[in-house]
């Protein structure tokens, strides 16, 4: 092997290990949070919980607000993950946010909860409500991009705000309380929350998109 692949190689192994091993301290830490709040949880419990002293901990994130603004990151980057793959219908959309949600599940979680709780994670949570509206805007005119902002309705983000909660609270409230072996019931209930309310915005807001027999679930999973 050439010498310069070899040295790339071994840069990636350690980058590949120290990604895991920021990953894991990430899941501890939402964990702690959940358990003692945002504001009460220390980094000394942290460290103890994940099995560190607080210089291992403090060498991957400076502060505490560093970590938790870490954790909101990797949920949201889970989310638009899933964001880039075709879209499946109602049903197809929501199977795949719910599994983005509980793949990182006390981070989404806090996100979701206490993310607009302090300034400095407002930035955060603001992210994860306009990547929720860009979805949601993006089903009135689909397949269709949405038109410039400047030609959009007026109406159309005071009709996207409660939905935008609506999501973003549903998926936390499940990913926390429900059964993953209702999942199905849960996608369906959603979906079809979603599929009304598209139907009434785009006659609300006047849009002239037809309304497209789109299936609701293109996975094959529900009838």
């Amino acid at each position: 092997m050439p010498k310069a692949l070899a040295a790339a190689n071994d840069e990636q192994v350690p980058s590949a290990r120290e990604a895991e091993r920021r990953e894991a301290f990430m899941r501890v830490a939402a964990g702690v949070f959940r358990e003692h709040g945002l504001a009460g949880a220390t980094m000394e419990q942290v460290a103890a919980a994940a099995g560190v002293t607080k210089v291992v901990l403090y060498r991957r994130f400076p502060s505490k607000d560093a970590l938790i603004l870490a954790i909101f990151a990797e949920a949201i980057r889970r989310m638009k993950a899933q964001d880039a793959r075709p879209w499946r219908g109602y049903g197809g959309g929501m199977r795949g946010a719910l599994a983005a949600a509980r793949s990182f599940e006390d981070g989404f979680i806090l996100l979701v909860r206490h993310g607009d709780q302090h300034p400095a994670y407002r930035a955060s949570h603001a992210q994860l409500r306009r990547r929720t509206g860009m979805r949601l805007r993006s089903l009135l005119w689909y397949p269709d991009k949405p038109p410039p902002e400047a030609e959009r309705p007026p109406l159309l983000e005071l009709s996207l705000e409660p939905m935008i909660s609506f999501c973003n609270d549903a998926l936390a409230y499940w990913v926390e309380k429900g059964d993953p072996a209702r999942d199905e019931l849960f996608v369906r209930w959603c979906g079809q929350m979603i599929r009304a309310w598209r139907h009434n915005a785009a006659e609300l807001l006047n849009l002239d998109s037809p309304e497209q027999e789109w299936p609701f679930d293109t996975e094959g999973l529900l009838p």
